[in-house]
């Protein structure tokens, strides 16, 4: 078992910050600062201003300069003459095309991996898929300081990889299609990586002053489109950091917007240093233009197997679903017990999506059980689904 570290996280466009866990660690989850901040609807129109070329709060010219941190090197060279799919990396080291964590082929030619329907697959599918996704794909240096203690420095390729398999591991479970990442949108994360390391983590993370240590226009702009999480110990873990989402009970933005079907391209950016946790990491969320399944709705954890350490996180449930007045029944299905849970409405819009949470009163899901889920309530259709522990060795 770990040792338990202090990890925040800041939700787009909210004040909510709190403590959070990495996978098969437990903490307290109390909410610090309420949920005050602009909700999602505000940071939609911030994305909307970036993408048309400027930030209503500082018109931060959305242009390359400067976004080649942590980027992906395999532009000069051996990787320049093989014309790799542009879903695909090389290192210039050993020029050699690899499609992206997520997609697969020879390099050349990369397609998505099938996301099928998650109700479908068989156990050792799915802990393939979780071994695949939080396997480490670094060696030696994931993060490479600059020289001074402003510089970016740089997020390696495979340490990027690593957070994009975490990331599309947790998508490709309730049938998403799998991110990229993209040269510009590191470089946006990459420089809120580094402001938000060098100033107070709280609500104004996201709208940093120009008087803030380390501004700059490039951060200012990737803060107001980024999830933002201190003291993870890497950019993969960053990852589960948002997919635990304590001390955002409200609204569990991050993982929303982590999970929203059309989400892509992503930015990835991670620093390590600065004066608040030890490190900081920002991963932009506003890229919407992925052609992948589009689920009517889904759950998290969702139909069939989940690796149990995933199925002992908080259940969410997302899209076309009930609303006001919805409430679940979970039902045992080795024993026909009918266990309490609390159904909790998600404010705001973030990830575009309606949601709920499902809170356990007084149990956890445990590996080799069935739990059948119905979600019902006087607006939205019914859903159901059964929720199946595995543990994945």
């Amino acid at each position: 078992m770990k040792s338990l570290s202090l990890l925040l996280a800041l939700l787009v466009g909210s004040s909510c910050m709190g403590t959070i866990g990495e996978p098969e660690r437990t903490a307290a989850s109390p909410d610090d600062a309420g949920n005050s901040a602009p909700d999602a609807a505000a940071a939609d129109a911030g994305a909307m201003g970036r993408d048309a070329g400027a930030l209503s709060d500082g018109g931060a010219s959305r242009t390359d300069a400067g976004t080649d941190a942590g980027v992906d090197a395999g532009t000069a060279d051996g990787c320049e003459r093989l014309g790799c799919s542009p879903l695909a990396t090389c290192s210039p080291a050993q020029p050699a095309c690899r499609c992206r964590p997520g997609f697969t082929g020879d390099g050349f030619t990369c397609t998505p991996q099938p996301a099928g329907s998650p109700g479908a697959r068989t156990q050792t599918e799915v802990c393939d898929a979780f071994r695949e996704g939080y396997r480490s794909r670094v060696s030696g240096a994931d993060f490479i300081a600059g020289a001074t203690s402003c510089d970016v420095g740089t997020l390696t390729r495979a340490a990027l990889d690593d957070a994009l398999a975490r990331l599309n591991f947790h998508r490709w479970l309730v049938g998403a299609g799998p991110v990229v990442d993209s040269a510009s949108e590191n470089g946006f994360a990459q420089h809120c990586a580094v402001i938000s390391a060098w100033n107070p983590a709280g609500p104004q993370a996201h709208f940093p002053p120009a008087t803030s240590t380390c501004y700059s226009a490039d951060g200012a702009a990737g803060a107001a489109s980024s999830n933002i999480a201190w003291g993870s110990q890497n950019a993969a873990d960053a990852v589960d950091q948002w997919m635990i989402d304590y001390g955002n009970d409200t609204t569990f933005g991050h993982r929303r917007w982590f999970l929203y079907p059309a989400l892509n391209p992503v930015g990835i950016g991670f620093f390590r240093g600065g004066n608040n946790y030890g490190s900081a990491s920002c991963a932009t969320v506003f890229g919407a233009s992925n052609t992948g399944p589009s689920p009517e709705w889904f759950a998290y954890p969702p139909d069939g197997f989940s690796p149990v350490s995933i199925t002992q996180w908080t259940w969410s449930v997302h899209g076309s679903i009930p609303q006001a007045g919805a409430t679940a029944t979970v039902t045992r299905a080795s024993d026909g017990a009918v266990l309490p849970v609390n159904v909790n409405v998600m404010v705001g819009s973030y990830g575009r999506l309606l949601a709920v949470t499902l809170v356990r009163q007084g149990w956890n899901p445990v590996a080799g059980e069935a739990y059948h889920v119905v979600l019902d309530g006087p607006q939205g259709p019914r859903r159901s689904w059964t929720v199946r522990p595995s543990a994945c060795p």
